[in-house]
């Protein structure tokens, strides 16, 4: 039901569902104006949210709230934790298409911080073959598979906190995800009694929204709906005390 929800609150979903009433309504004459309504609305959505500035700043608050933990903070650490996004497996692709963009950002900076830290553990946490997938990749990238832990029976953020607070304890950690999902995240692993610290990646915006370009683009649009989605994701969380 939670995904139903976030699925039509995003702009691209409104938009579409507003395009396909006007289309539908065009057919009949005395809906014709309600017909023009419905097409003005979708035009209005893709305008206002497919525009840089206004998707650069719905998704810049989120990427940018969290400033990430400086060196002298890291020091200590030896345990990386890296929060999977999304990957598929297919046998006629190499690792590197079966990760989508998130889960590949996720694994270059874990991966990084493995090469100033060799005695860390990395762990990868994610549901099902996604996790595993991301832990083959970090093996053939060079870290020790024995210093590798998957938690592969994580299907959200929630789960990830839930299931490695034990394990993680009151030490403090390296948590590794994209910018704009660090604020939930981040809330999370607090909440269930962990130590993270912020090493966010995956940037898409800039400080200033208004270095953006003005004309609206799917791609601005697929920003919006990443942040709206992030919105409604950690109202959903507030409201079942997980954050």
């Amino acid at each position: 039901m939670d995904v139903l929800i976030k699925y039509l609150v995003l702009p691209s979903s409104a938009m579409t569902l507003a395009a396909l009433i006007s289309v539908a309504l065009a057919w009949f004459r005395p809906a014709r104006a309600w017909a023009i309504a419905s097409g003005a609305a979708a035009l209005s959505i893709f305008l206002i949210f497919g525009s840089g500035p206004v998707s650069f700043l719905l998704l810049g608050s989120l990427e940018f709230q969290i400033s990430p933990a400086g060196h002298v903070e890291r020091e200590p650490t030896n345990t990386i934790v890296v929060l999977a996004g999304h990957a598929e497996f297919h046998p006629d692709h190499p690792f590197s298409s079966q990760l989508n963009r998130a889960s590949a950002f996720r694994l270059l900076e874990s991966l990084l911080l493995f090469q100033g830290r060799r005695d860390s553990t990395v762990i990868v946490s994610g549901k099902g073959e996604v996790a595993t997938i991301i832990r083959d990749v970090i093996v053939l990238s060079g870290v020790p598979a024995e210093q590798v832990i998957v938690d592969s029976l994580a299907s959200s953020t929630y789960e990830s906190a839930k299931n490695l607070s034990s394990r993680l304890g009151h030490a403090p950690f390296l948590l590794v995800t994209s910018a704009g999902h660090m604020p939930r995240a981040m809330g999370a692993f607090k909440k269930a009694g962990a130590n993270p610290l912020a090493v966010p990646t995956d940037y898409m915006t800039k400080k200033n929204p208004f270095a953006a370009q003005y004309l609206p683009s799917p791609t601005h649009l697929h920003y919006s709906d990443l942040a709206i989605s992030e919105y409604v994701a950690m109202m959903w969380y507030c409201f079942n005390g997980w954050v």
